[in-house]
């Protein structure tokens, strides 16, 4: 019975030790280590473990010679990869686990029982591994992601910490008043499973939040290309009707014209153009791209914003989200510092050089430019709203596409220059 308990208790231990490093290496491999090479390194891992009995020696093979072998052999044409993978597994793991036994012992003031009990010991080193890779690999993803103020991932995060600490706190509870029980570890190792294959399914939730919100976006697309649509129909609707009526309209100019009726000429003129006056064409080669720059132009217009559009790209060759992300988030960024001029200008172009697609956006502003760490501080007041994402996106996007942006400013003119390839 106690040669089970203690593999029982050798697994609580080395199982979040070993999910840990594998997540760690996770983000800078370019393909997936095998399920296999992984249960050969658990299973080396708790070799070590079990039969050197937590001494120095073991120390050594479970928290440097097993990560740095592993690394290694994750990237083994890339020997700077492997040790940076290396000593971010030792020094987050390291100071982690010091900071959690520091606040489990102010907590608990279970320093005593600590040095004396064993089995309370190996229940609070399970635990505080387990909280050390839960913690890594909450934060990590949100790190990754663009999407950290959707509520259901902070939701997500913190029923993982809620159940974790409630875990811990109910173990090392238990295992005071009653260390003999033996449904604490059937408990223990249950509640302990779970949390495991939520934080392995955690990238899966993430994929399918992503999924939706890209799902969402193309659906605004859409409706926005119908939208444009409908208005380039009326536009050449109006034009087919001022073609078939000209001839009158010229008589009536001309009897104005003849009676020396400057006033009425130019009202009745007026009133034709402000007919014509819905919407202007857009001509980008992407019918997505078009109604977007049309739309982010009729918003500028609506607030008093100068707009000029100038395009001259034969066809644009890049996916519709990638470069609907960039354009929209730059206008709008555009429009936000515009509106709060007297006279609030914004000049966009995409031009085509080589197999690069240039986009320039310049827009007039007012105030300070604010510049933290290398990045453009968001000017928002909204304290619920996400601020500075949507560079962020930009950003992004443009790294995926190999890409560059360069963000330059004057005294009146803040300006962004996006070239992304864009082959035909």
């Amino acid at each position: 019975m106690q040669t089970i308990y203690n593999i029982y208790f050798e697994l609580l231990f080395d199982i979040p030790l070993a999910l840990l490093l594998f997540r760690i290496a996770e983000k800078r491999q370019d393909k997936p280590v095998s399920c296999r090479a992984k249960l050969i390194y658990c299973l080396i891992l708790f070799c070590i473990s079990y039969f050197l009995n937590a001494s120095l020696f073991s120390v050594i093979l479970c928290f440097i010679t097993l990560p740095l072998i592993y690394s290694l052999y994750v990237f083994p044409k890339n020997y700077r990869i492997a040790l940076r993978n290396f000593f971010e597994f030792v020094i987050f793991y390291f100071i982690i686990y010091i900071i959690i036994v520091v606040v489990y012992t102010l907590l608990f003031n279970d320093q005593d029982i600590t040095i004396i009990s064993q089995q309370y010991n190996t229940y609070k080193s399970a635990i505080v591994n387990l909280l050390t890779y839960i913690i890594y690999a909450l934060t990590s993803n949100l790190a990754q992601i663009n999407i950290t103020k959707n509520i259901y991932i902070l939701f997500f995060n913190a029923v993982i910490i809620s159940i974790s600490v409630i875990l811990g706190y109910t173990t090392l509870s238990l295992n005071l008043w009653d260390s003999g029980s033996t449904v604490l570890p059937v408990i223990f190792a249950t509640i302990f499973a779970l949390i495991i294959i939520c934080i392995s399914l955690y990238n899966k939730f993430l994929s399918i939040i992503e999924e939706n919100t890209n799902y969402r976006i193309k659906l605004e697309l859409d409706k926005m290309e119908k939208e444009y649509s409908a208005q380039i129909d009326d536009k050449l609707k109006q034009l087919h009707s001022l073609r078939h009526d000209t001839k009158n309209h010229l008589i009536i100019i001309y009897g104005y014209a003849a009676k020396n009726e400057t006033d009425n000429i130019c009202t009745y003129i007026n009133r034709i153009s402000n007919d014509l006056s819905l919407t202007n064409t857009v001509d980008s080669g992407s019918h997505i791209v078009s109604a977007l720059i049309a739309e982010k132009e009729k918003k500028a217009k609506s607030q008093n914003i100068r707009c000029e559009i100038n395009i001259s790209t034969p066809g644009i060759n890049i996916d519709d989200f990638s470069i609907t992300t960039i354009i929209g988030n730059l206008f709008d960024n555009a429009i936000t510092a515009a509106e709060k001029c007297t006279n609030g200008w914004i000049r966009l172009e995409l031009t085509q050089t080589d197999s690069y697609l240039s986009i320039l956006i310049e827009n007039s502003y007012t105030g300070d430019i604010i510049v933290k760490n290398g990045e453009f501080a968001s000017t928002k007041t909204d304290r619920l709203s996400p601020h500075g994402i949507g560079i962020k996106n930009v950003r992004k996007v443009v790294s995926d596409l190999n890409g560059q942006i360069d963000f330059s400013y004057s005294s009146e003119c803040f300006s962004v220059k996006v070239e992304i390839p864009n082959y035909n």
